[in-house]
């Protein structure tokens, strides 16, 4: 129980913990990829099991698979803020401090699942099933154009950056797009 208290006393510690450990909202999503092991667009359980452990490790915090249990179950309860037993990109995204948050200012933009398909073949301009980084580029521009008080059209690179974190090699499939541009329709 010591080290539960050490790395999730409070919401505060385990996010000041985190944040030590991921210097930038790019390299945020590039841990999403790797945690969510089978693309659902969630972290569930054991997966997020998976992050805890390798965070425990990186912090050198010793650990057995009940304490491992006990800490997946707090993390659960302090974040999974619809009680599903999953995080969302949303849910985690949480842990980002708000300056380096750019999925905050998404939240706004969000569409509806048909709106966001129409778009992405809209912007998928070749048909082949992803964007590349010209495709999100003109997406991105357009999409700050229409929500210039929320998205900066200065800050385009970095949420091009961002958002090709969660890409396979370059290639940027609607799934992964739509954990960043899709409202969740339960």
């Amino acid at each position: 129980m010591v080290e539960l208290v050490q790395i999730l006393p409070t919401d505060e510690n385990f996010l000041l913990f985190f944040r030590q450990q991921l210097k930038s909202c790019a390299e945020f999503m590039q841990a999403w990829r790797r945690y969510d092991a089978d693309h659902s667009g969630y972290i569930e359980a054991d997966e997020l099991k998976s992050f805890l452990r390798d965070l425990l490790q990186k912090a050198k915090k010793s650990y057995d698979d009940k304490k491992l249990e006990e800490y997946t179950q707090t993390t659960l309860k302090m974040f999974d803020s619809n009680n599903d037993g999953k995080l969302c990109l949303a849910e985690m995204a949480r842990l980002l401090p708000d300056q380096e948050n750019f999925l905050l200012k998404f939240q706004n933009v969000k569409m509806p699942a048909k709106e966001f398909n129409n778009i992405f073949e809209l912007y998928d301009q070749d048909g082949n099933g992803y964007m590349d980084e010209n495709e999100l580029d003109a997406l991105l521009k357009d999409l700050c154009e229409k929500n210039k008080k929320v998205l900066d059209i200065n800050n385009i690179a970095t949420y091009k950056i961002t958002i090709m974190a969660l890409s396979d090699g370059g290639k940027l499939y609607r799934t992964e797009l739509a954990l960043v541009l899709c409202a969740d329709e339960n």
